[in-house]
């Protein structure tokens, strides 16, 4: 029998534990045309939710555009990968290789050339910039002028979602954004800016002094129902052939605290363990797995952090959650107030670590966090 549960980016017609009023929503404002900012933490099924959402405006005629904007590296990265998706959504709204080869006229700086794919034998779309020795800006400036001179004289609606859009801020060149911002809020069309490192998105869209402020919907994506969760697993079972009662689906969500994407992996491991009806112990036995398993990113992870703020992440891990300025806390863990204000913004900045209500810091990701605990 084949596994219900999956680890990647779902498709739309794949499973997708709730999310409805989300789906609703998102939906809504990219009919309405209106820009809006998704934020939560890696692995919350963000770019699922947006391609679902894609997918339904799809259906009602709107062309859908898809950036991934993440780890950009220079302008002229930014500047490839936008141009890239602009085509590919426009070719797929109506084929570039018919009656959309007409639209191509619109993007003179765009060159589109096709090749035959010789593992499937299906048109391969590559795209490169007319003029590759023009300056990075200028060429940025060139793409969003003719994305909106192509946007006045189509009538058809657009939703473009660039995500990890935070990224930009990498690039290093700070005229990036106060151009993407002339450009986009004359724009005839629905952005949507999803992005993972919250804090640093959160601060181009909030911070009065920078271009983006307040110029759209602001949207989080909160963890998920725990009731919803024990649903979603026990049904995803059952209709695979399997049982799994609402008891042990719940020490599944728990497990993880309905973090999405474990909550799909424990799943997964635990389906792959069991046999005809899972257990308590096959969860435990699933949970060691997959906590091997990703040992490996949380490695890549620590590798690329200093000593310091190593140092902050295990006082937290070993905490739970911790009042980190506190006289205990430091003296608990032979640290610094002035380290742990410099570690707490950067692992803050890569949303390893977040402020609770009651104002302590924990680990975002809680299996991280179990990782932490037992390697140090």
């Amino acid at each position: 029998m084949r596994n219900p549960f999956h680890t990647d980016i779902l498709e739309p017609d794949q499973p997708f534990c709730n999310r409805v009023n989300e789906l609703r929503e998102l939906t809504s404002h990219g009919r309405n045309g209106m820009n809006v900012v998704l934020f939560a933490p890696r692995r919350y099924g963000k770019t699922s939710l947006v391609k679902r959402v894609q997918h339904r405006l799809r259906t009602e005629n709107i062309c859908v555009i898809y950036a991934q904007f993440m780890r950009l590296v220079s302008v002229e990265d930014l500047v490839h990968r936008f141009a890239k998706a602009i085509i590919n959504g426009l070719h797929e709204y109506e084929s570039i290789l018919d009656k959309g080869k007409r639209w191509l006229t619109h993007f003179p700086s765009i060159q589109t050339t096709f090749t035959i794919d010789p593992a499937t034998g299906m048109p391969s779309l590559d795209v490169q910039m007319t003029q590759r020795q023009v300056n990075p800006m200028v060429a940025l400036e060139n793409i969003m002028e003719e994305v909106g001179r192509f946007l006045e004289k189509e009538d058809f609606q657009v939703c473009i979602a660039l995500d990890e859009f935070q990224d930009i801020v990498d690039i290093k060149e700070p005229r990036v954004e106060a151009l993407l911002r002339e450009h986009i809020q004359r724009h005839k069309a629905s952005y949507i800016f999803l992005g993972s490192r919250r804090r640093v998105l959160l601060d181009i869209f909030n911070n009065r002094g920078r271009p983006f402020y307040q110029s759209a919907i602001m949207m989080e994506l909160a963890t998920l129902p725990h009731e919803e969760c024990v649903e979603f697993i026990s049904s995803q079972f059952a209709q695979a052939g399997k049982k799994c009662s609402a008891e042990v689906a719940g020490e599944i969500a728990l497990k993880v605290e309905q973090y999405p994407y474990y909550l799909q992996a424990l799943a997964y491991r635990t389906f792959e363990i069991c046999d005809t009806e899972c257990m308590g112990t096959d969860v435990a036995k699933a949970y060691e797995t997959m906590l091997e398993n990703e040992r490996y990113g949380y490695q890549g992870i620590i590798q690329g952090i200093s000593t310091g703020q190593l140092k902050l992440l295990r006082a937290i891990a070993t905490e739970g959650e911790a009042p980190l300025t506190s006289n205990s806390f430091l003296q608990s863990h032979n640290l610094s107030l002035g380290g742990v204000q410099s570690a707490r913004k950067f692992l803050s900045e890569q949303d390893l670590i977040e402020k609770k209500e009651n104002g302590h810091w924990g680990i975002v990701d809680p299996v991280f966090r179990a990782w932490l605990q037992q390697a140090f």
